[in-house]
């Protein structure tokens, strides 16, 4: 029998609020599976308030469970852990919501949005999508965003293995993937400004495509920040909910991608789309440990989940940042609303 009961990452409807994200954040924080862990790694919360708990989670993570040293993800390589260490983590790991979660909460979303990475995971990540809408999830709009990163070795490898042809970025494979994974053929309808191949920062693209009832998009953005780097996922979302999908209060967005992801990714979409916006956001994960593919499958390590962990509790740092700001916010347009109407 599990040690944990299952921690519920943050649940936010377009009308929840931001207090009920506050709540859940806290929940999640101060959960037995996080005191577990940092009891095995000798720390413990200071417990003067969220805000500061974060703040020491992230501080002792990036001592203790980060094992990147600025690689990318798929650079890293797993950190020896002895079987009772690699139990205990893949068990807590789980339980504060990295595993995969296949089956969305609704029936019907305005938007499917697709993450993109590495060639092998926009693969599986459009199939995934395409596989729960043919299961009954309805849907007005399937979109896939990446960027243009060119694609590396390991991209090339997956392209070759799965006979995709997906062209130089990261973008183009997101295309290829949606194409395959939905059967569409036929030219899209294209908008596009920048060469990615000088400027990446300052580029972008909309690839629009109808499939039967659907309207589906590949879609890269332009930096935030074009002078320093190429843009990064919270561009390519912002980009999306505004110059592509109009993203408008009470809207509801199924995010895809696969774990252990979901939690991270889970929290920057609702800070960056659902509070924004006032959109209603779920996130589903595909397990890669699980595909079809032997030359896809990759089995999840102890320290992996660490490194993901870590990720997670600085996306609810800004989440909660986020929400405390719009609670604050709210605070101070009622007392002025207050005060007009004692006037």
């Amino acid at each position: 029998m599990p040690e944990f009961a299952p921690v519920r990452l943050p649940h936010y409807d377009w009308d929840s609020g931001p207090r009920s994200l506050l709540d859940d954040v806290a929940a999640w924080v101060e959960s037995e599976p996080m005191a577990a862990l940092l009891r095995r790694y000798g720390g413990s919360l200071p417990r003067t308030g969220t805000a500061t708990d974060l703040a020491y989670l992230e501080a002792f993570s990036a001592v203790h469970w980060d094992f990147r040293a600025g690689r990318e993800r798929h650079e890293t390589a797993p950190q020896p852990l002895d079987p009772e260490q690699e139990a205990a983590v893949t068990e807590a790991a789980l339980a504060l919501g990295l595993g995969a979660e296949l089956k969305p909460r609704l029936e019907q979303y305005t938007h499917v949005l697709v993450l993109g990475g590495l060639v092998a995971s926009c693969l599986f990540r459009t199939r995934f999508a395409a596989e729960l809408i043919a299961a009954g999830t309805g849907v007005e709009h399937v979109t896939g965003v990446g960027g243009f990163r060119p694609l590396g070795a390991a991209d090339l490898e997956s392209a070759s293995l799965s006979g995709l042809q997906c062209g130089a970025f990261e973008i183009d494979a997101i295309e290829a993937s949606l194409k395959r994974a939905f059967a569409i053929e036929g030219e899209p309808r294209v908008d596009a400004g920048g060469d990615p191949h000088r400027e990446p920062g300052r580029s972008w693209k909309i690839a629009t495509y109808e499939a039967g009832p659907l309207t589906v998009r590949a879609v890269a953005a332009p930096s935030s920040v074009p002078d320093r780097r190429r843009a990064d996922t919270v561009d390519t979302c912002r980009f999306w909910a505004d110059e592509v999908a109009d993203l408008v209060p009470g809207d509801s967005v199924l995010v895809v991608t696969s774990a252990p992801y979901t939690a991270f990714q889970h929290c920057d979409a609702i800070a960056h789309m659902g509070l924004p916006y006032g959109c209603t956001i779920d996130t589903v994960g595909v397990d890669p440990a699980a595909l079809p593919e032997p030359h896809f499958r990759k089995a999840h390590s102890a320290s992996g989940y660490l490194q993901e962990i870590r990720s997670a509790i600085r996306s609810m740092r800004r989440l909660h940042y986020a929400a405390a700001t719009v609670e604050a916010e709210r605070a101070v347009e009622a007392a002025r609303a207050l005060r007009r109407r004692d006037r």
